[in-house]
């Protein structure tokens, strides 16, 4: 089988939901990791998707003319705004991840003050 490769997001989704189909007879600790971790992920997959970090900040261009190199200054220029449909995908990211988190955080909440629900 040549070219045969396992992408670990596929291995990771398979143990999230094995975590969460046995998350009763799981101890609370290993459920309420596995949501924050999701939960994580999905923020960081939000972060990348919105283009919020920025993307390559190139200080100058480099042209060569005739043998010698030639640094022209980069425009400084303002970032153009993004469309709503450009910014969905980051949304539904962000609230999916929220939702995993906020779960994870009312797992520890309720086991750590014993409230019963």
């Amino acid at each position: 089988m040549r070219g045969f490769r396992i992408d670990w997001r596929w291995v990771a989704v398979i143990a999230f939901v094995a975590v969460l189909a046995n998350g009763r007879s799981l101890p609370w600790l290993v459920t309420a990791l596995a949501l924050g971790a999701g939960g994580g992920y999905l923020m960081v997959m939000a972060w990348r998707a919105g283009s919020i970090g920025g993307g390559r900040r190139t200080s100058a261009q480099v042209t060569y003319w005739r043998g010698q190199r030639i640094e022209i200054p980069d425009r400084t220029r303002r970032p153009r705004p993004m469309a709503w449909g450009e910014l969905i995908p980051a949304i539904v990211y962000a609230l999916l991840g929220l939702a995993l988190l906020s779960r994870a955080a009312s797992i520890v909440i309720n086991q750590l003050f014993l409230i019963d629900a």
